[in-house]
């Protein structure tokens, strides 16, 4: 189960699907459950049968983001146990081609001079593009709009009719639906990517923020230790044959890590994701 409508983290796990169903020797489905930003399709799956037979497909946002702002009814900790990580990349920060935007230090200086009139898109209210967003405003000290859409695809649509200037989202979905009509303008990482090695990071046009998008295939809490080895080990075996699609059409390269090492992972992303917030001035305390 995918937590978003279709054109988002969907178009990564379409690329290993097929490779995952022939380790398995069974068919597996992708279903789109969205709702709630993630919320809703991570909750159903977090009260599924821990059988190995419902599986959860999701970003950082409804795992760790969406429970800062919300009461969501799991945890990622508790209701679940990891299958294993499968991408783990910079976001990025991508400027509509009709705002005409083509770094950092042009956006700020706009919503500097017009508070309240720049706006950025998202997927929807309390994930990582949201959250990230407002903390680079907050940071920038600067205002801008906040505009929620259905989903990662709605969000970049209306980056590139113009709708929003501005949206933060996970490289490979960037990359995979970007086109004339909207542009990656900076990334969120210490350094530049080695596949996008002309767009300079944040932090060298002025702005101290880091964030990284990954995704990650869950089970329910209590799924047997062999079924997850089963399919963790069913996961990297088609994660390796797909790994040249992936680098071809969306720039990236796997980031597997097993159950234990992505609980580990999830962990200390959790720690990252309350800092954020609070950064982002959406919780307070600390």
């Amino acid at each position: 189960m995918v937590p978003f409508p279709p054109g988002g983290i969907d178009l990564i796990l379409s690329l290993f699907l097929e490779g995952l169903s022939k380790r398995l020797g069974q068919a597996v489905h992708l279903v789109n459950h969205p709702g709630g930003t993630g919320a809703h399709g991570t909750l159903e799956v977090a009260k599924a049968k821990p059988d190995g037979l419902t599986l959860l497909f999701a970003s950082q946002g409804p795992l760790v983001y969406q429970p800062q702002l919300n009461a969501v009814g799991y945890s990622a900790l508790h209701s679940f146990v990891p299958v294993c990580r499968v991408t783990s990349t910079p976001s990025v920060l991508m400027a509509s081609g009709k705002s005409g935007f083509n770094n950092m230090e042009q956006v700020v200086a706009a919503a500097r001079q017009a508070p309240g009139v720049i706006s950025y898109s998202t997927p929807g209210t309390g994930g990582l593009p949201h959250i990230g967003m407002a903390a680079f405003a907050k940071v920038m000290g600067v205002e801008m709009v906040h505009k929620p859409m259905a989903g990662a695809a709605a969000a970049i649509k209306a980056l590139k009719e113009g709708e929003a200037e501005l949206i933060a989202e996970q490289l490979p979905t960037a990359i995979a639906l970007a086109n004339e009509g909207a542009r990656i303008i900076g990334v969120l990482a210490q350094s530049r990517l080695s596949h996008l090695p002309q767009v300079p990071t944040l932090i060298e046009q002025g702005c101290n923020l880091c964030f990284q998008s990954w995704n990650a295939l869950m089970a329910p809490a209590n799924t047997p230790t062999a079924t997850l080895q089963r399919l963790s080990d069913a996961c990297l075996a088609a994660l390796v044959d797909a790994t040249p699609q992936m680098n071809q059409k969306m720039g990236i390269d796997p980031a597997y890590l097993g159950s234990a090492q992505t609980a580990t992972f999830i962990a200390g992303e959790l720690d990252r994701a309350h800092e954020l917030a609070r950064l982002s001035g959406l919780i307070t305390g600390k």
